[in-house]
């Protein structure tokens, strides 16, 4: 016989239940009638009529011709060189100079001090000067055109012809004394009195009590004494001759020489 099986219970849950829902009636929304907007209408204004302005009155000025200006004259400066040099050492000698359209000089020195040199230039009659100069030990010797020029002796001594010389005639009549000018006189008559014044005022100050009672009396200091120590002749023996004259002492012997004085 068949073993007994083994019985297995299996529950079934039940079917859920399904609910029924009757759908809702739909709701109906009024929306309210928006009026139109009111479209206002503007007439267009009658356009402004302008007159427009006559046309302007042109006046047509006579043409003036521009006057000639004459081109500017252009001068070349007249070309002056000009130059300059000064050249030295520290022994003194030194050489320099210059030279431009008025004037030139030109001047050497040597370390003993001694200097030689000439400049030269136009003066105000327009005529050339130069000038040549030495200057050392044995003074200052210079050629210059500006000097007087002496007269050169030819040979020829000159003529002398006087007009003979008529001796004065006293005819007793001094001559009359010389007369002073109107100027001198009032000159002269001034400077007189103004001594007079001059005087005048002097006596009156020195009579001034006051300046008598003032015055001082100035006491000069006495002559110093001075005594002067007489003169002692130097000590002769014979014929006037010195004590140790002709003598070996001291002299000879190598000692100062002396005089004695007594």
């Amino acid at each position: 016989a068949a073993a007994p099986g083994t019985t297995y219970t299996h529950t079934v849950a039940a079917a859920p239940t399904v609910a029924t829902v009757a759908a809702a009636a739909p709701v109906t929304y009024t929306t309210a009638a928006v009026a139109a907007p009111a479209v206002a209408t503007v007439a267009a204004a009658a356009p402004v009529a302008y007159t427009a302005a006559a046309t302007p009155v042109t006046y047509a000025n006579a043409a003036v011709a521009a006057p000639a200006v004459a081109a500017p004259l252009t001068y070349a400066a007249a070309y002056a060189p000009g130059s300059q040099f000064h050249a030295q050492d520290e022994f003194g000698n030194l050489n320099y100079g210059y030279s431009n359209l008025n004037s030139a000089k030109h001047e050497v020195g040597n370390t003993y001090g001694g200097v030689s040199g000439s400049y030269s230039y136009v003066d105000a009659d327009n005529q050339l000067q130069t000038v040549n100069y030495v200057a050392d030990a044995a003074g200052f010797r210079v050629a210059d055109s500006r000097l007087p020029v002496a007269p050169v002796y030819d040979g020829v001594a000159p003529t002398f012809n006087p007009e003979p010389l008529v001796a004065p005639v006293f005819d007793g009549v001094a001559p009359e004394p010389v007369q002073d000018t109107p100027e001198v006189a009032e000159a002269r008559a001034a400077h007189l009195a103004a001594v007079e014044a001059a005087k005048a005022d002097r006596k009156r100050r020195a009579a001034d009590p006051a300046i008598l009672a003032g015055a001082s009396r100035i006491l000069s200091a006495p002559t110093p004494l001075i005594h002067n120590a007489p003169v002692v002749a130097a000590a002769t023996y014979g014929y006037g001759l010195p004590y140790n004259y002709g003598l070996g002492y001291g002299y000879a012997a190598g000692y100062p020489y002396s005089t004695y004085v007594l």
